[in-house]
C-alpha cells in the first residue's frame, strides 16, 4: 500500500516541477514565434502610404520644391536682433547665401538636410526608408510621426497635424524645428514661420519666409561646390 502512495506522489510531483532545460527552450520559442516583428511589412507598407497621402495634401509630388529663390527674416538670441537673408536652394546638396555654398564651405554635408525635409522631397526620394514614430502633441494639437532614413542620417522625426497633414515639427541631432503658418506658393504648401529649439530646450533660432520662388536651374557663375 505504501508503495502505491509513494507512486502517485511521484506522478503528481513530476507533473508539477520545475521544466526541464528543453521544455524551457520550447516555450521559448514558441513565444518568439507568436511576437509580431517590431517592425512589420504592414506597417511599413502603412508609412509609405501616409507618405504618399502628406505630399498630395501639400500639393503633390510635381510641385515639391527642388531649385527655388528664399527670402527671410531670420533672427537669434529670442528676436533681439533681426536679419533679412536671400538663399538659392537645390536640397540636399546645395545652399548659397551669396557667393558662398554653405554645404561644402561649411564641411557640414548634412546642413542642408532639415530644409529639404521642410520642402517634403524625402519622402519620394528612392533612398528613403519610413518607419511610423509615436505621436505627440504640437502646439496643442494632435500630430502623427515618421521616422525618416535612409535618404537622411542619423534619421529624423517629422511630424504631421493629424487633420491637416502639414508639417508641424522636425526632431533631429537632439534639436527640435517648430513649425507653423503654412501658405501655398506656387502650389506647394509650406510652414513659413520656424523655431528652432537647442539640445538645451533654449530657443536658438527662429526665421520667418517672406518670399519663394521657384527656379529652374540654379543661376549660372556660382562658384562650384567643393
Amino acid at each position: 500500500m505504501a508503495n502505491k502512495k509513494s507512486r502517485v506522489f511521484c506522478k503528481v510531483s513530476a507533473s508539477f516541477g520545475i521544466p526541464t532545460p528543453s521544455i524551457v527552450m520550447l516555450r521559448l520559442a514558441l513565444l518568439l514565434l507568436m511576437a509580431p516583428p517590431a517592425f512589420s511589412a504592414e506597417a511599413q507598407a502603412d508609412a509609405i502610404k501616409y507618405a504618399a497621402e502628406i505630399v498630395r495634401r501639400n500639393g503633390g509630388e510635381e510641385r515639391l520644391l527642388k531649385v527655388f529663390r528664399l527670402e527671410e527674416t531670420f533672427s537669434l538670441n529670442g528676436g533681439k536682433k533681426t536679419t533679412d537673408r536671400t538663399s538659392l536652394l537645390q536640397p540636399p546638396a546645395l545652399w548659397y547665401v551669396g557667393r558662398t555654398e554653405r554645404v561644402s564651405d561649411s564641411g557640414k554635408g548634412s546642413v542642408c538636410q532639415d530644409v529639404w525635409m521642410w520642402t517634403l522631397g524625402p519622402l519620394v526620394d528612392s533612398k528613403t526608408k519610413l518607419t511610423a514614430a509615436a505621436d505627440a502633441m504640437v502646439s496643442g494639437r494632435n500630430a502623427h510621426a515618421l521616422k525618416v532614413s535612409g535618404s537622411i542620417e542619423p534619421a529624423i522625426v517629422a511630424y504631421f497635424d493629424a487633420e491637416t497633414y502639414g508639417l508641424v515639427r522636425i526632431d533631429w541631432k537632439g534639436q527640435q524645428f517648430v513649425f507653423s503658418d503654412p501658405k501655398v506658393f506656387d502650389g506647394a504648401t509650406l510652414p513659413t514661420h520656424c523655431i528652432l529649439y537647442g539640445k538645451d530646450g533654449k530657443e536658438r533660432m527662429r526665421t520667418d519666409l517672406r518670399a519663394i520662388s521657384r527656379l529652374a536651374q540654379l543661376p549660372e557663375g556660382l562658384p562650384a561646390a567643393k
